[in-house]
């Protein structure tokens, strides 16, 4: 990523079993200390966060270093806001940093998956924004985003629970607006894109457990990535005693799109899952527990029908119906137009990233990918660019480097891509995916907590492996 000053920047007896549950014992007090040692540092370098409700902002342009709003608290608006606070602004010059969302939470995304099947609490992956940017100098105004006026720089935010409009000025913008899952057309049916579709589905797949049901059903649509993690995670968490999940897809193989060393983990971790793979079929639902696959390229065969107790829409991407009304350039597709510097096509002073953003000099390449890795790389620029084009600075164009991907397959399985040259699996790759995603976690003292509490669960779970295992047969010849 870019550099702060210039550039975007793995003989058994009673004594070896004692050992290993003091070495144990120890790991949680070891993280304690270092989570402490992190939440003191990142607390004493930065001033306290300011929380502000949308009804008492504002309408009148801040004095002094002016504002910058970032509009969105997903990767993209979380990792520009907090680039931005830490950008090293010359001495008065510091703008305030506000971030408006509707939400007062940060979720992050790609373990809604763990926390559906119980791997993470829901602390860990939805924190609060007051508590999660504490220290970090960033004010936070909880609203709805309506719209924008580039002309006298202002924007207009809902208050929460249906509060009156309220103006905002700016110095400088930054939108990143996240995409929108497409909805099921069925009601009752459900999708599988917020923290509150993984909260409705946990809550109905523990529900449907608590009733006695003989085998919980549960219909995905869609094979790629999130159905592919979705439906083997549940398939893995409920056994093949407690459920049966299918899994179904228009396409002739899973994840089309993905690394070929991922696709053939995918698959065989769907066959060692033990879920039922549908391909070549579109699905029409009937109502919320019945679908109806037709085979592609055969219409007039006969219809194929499934019932399920759970039907989980993760097939494609909404319309980006929030951003016709802006007033701004838009691309074919919906998407905000924006220029190689990240700024909007003809508004200099706003700047758009994340899902609902597209830079067109590089449509045609992997940076038009809506993804939390093109999300946090393009929070990177933007905040370098609004800090040099306040500070009289050239700003630099958005260059995408492509890491690789990562899918979870269950909490001891994991794919991990390296860039396509290497391909890590299993118990590695489920390691190296949760440190990726500590590393990912937005501040320190965030990191901190959660990389406590994750190492406090593996101990507990090495340590009930070690006091479940057969002892020793110490009287065997």
């Amino acid at each position: 990523g870019p550099e702060q000053q210039g550039r975007p920047s793995m003989r058994a007896g009673p004594r070896v079993i004692g050992l290993a549950l003091a070495l144990i014992s120890l790991a949680p007090l070891a993280m304690a200390a270092v989570s402490a040692s992190l939440v003191r540092s990142a607390l004493a370098r930065t001033p306290r966060v300011h929380r502000v409700a949308c009804a008492r902002m504002s309408t009148t342009p801040v004095g002094g270093s002016g504002r910058v709003c970032v509009v969105g608290g997903g990767f993209a608006g979380l990792n520009a806001a907090l680039r931005l606070a830490g950008m090293p602004w010359e001495s008065g010059t510091k703008p305030t940093i506000t971030l408006v969302d509707k939400s007062d939470r940060h979720v992050f995304l790609p373990m809604l998956y763990d926390l559906v099947c119980g791997d993470v609490s829901e602390w860990e992956v939805a924190p609060r924004f007051d508590e999660l940017l504490q220290g970090t100098g960033v004010e936070v105004v909880r609203g709805e985003f309506v719209d924008i006026d580039p002309d006298l720089r202002e924007l207009r935010v809902r208050g929460p629970e249906g509060g009156g409009i309220e103006v905002m000025p700016y110095d400088r913008a930054v939108l990143a607006l996240g995409g929108q899952a497409a909805r099921p057309a069925v009601k009752g049916a459900l999708s599988f894109r917020t923290l509150d579709d993984a909260i409705n589905l946990k809550f109905k797949i523990n529900s449907l457990l608590k009733s006695g049901v003989p085998l919980v059903r549960v219909l995905v649509v869609g094979t790629s990535y999130s159905g592919l993690e979705l439906s083997t995670q549940l398939a893995r968490f409920l056994g093949p005693r407690r459920g049966l999940v299918t899994l179904v897809g228009r396409g002739e193989d899973v994840l089309a799109d993905g690394a070929a060393g991922n696709r053939e983990a995918s698959r065989a971790a769907l066959d060692d899952a033990g879920v039922e793979v549908l391909l070549g079929r579109s699905v029409d639902l009937e109502s919320a527990t019945r679908a109806r696959l037709t085979r592609t390229g055969d219409e007039g065969a006969a219809p194929e029908y499934v019932d399920a107790d759970l039907v989980v829409w993760c097939a494609g991407s909404a319309p980006a119906e929030r951003t016709r009304d802006l007033g701004l350039a838009l691309t074919a597709d919906g998407r905000i137009a924006v220029t190689d510097t990240l700024q909007v096509r003809g508004s200099s002073d706003v700047y758009a990233i994340g899902d609902m953003a597209l830079c067109e000099p590089l449509a045609d390449t992997d940076a038009s990918a809506q993804n939390a890795q093109v999300a946090v790389q393009q929070a990177d620029y933007a905040a370098y660019n609004v800090w040099a084009s306040l500070g009289g600075k050239a700003e630099m164009p958005f260059r995408y480097t492509k890491l690789g991907e990562m899918l979870a397959y269950g909490t001891l399985d994991a794919s991990v891509d390296a860039m396509g040259l290497l391909n890590i699996r299993g118990l590695p790759g489920a390691t190296l995916r949760r440190a990726a995603y500590l590393y990912r976690m937005p501040t320190n003292a965030h990191k901190a907590k959660v990389g406590f509490s994750w190492a406090f669960d593996a101990a507990a779970r090495a340590a009930d492996a070690v006091l479940s295992a057969k002892p020793p047969d110490f009287t065997a010849p």
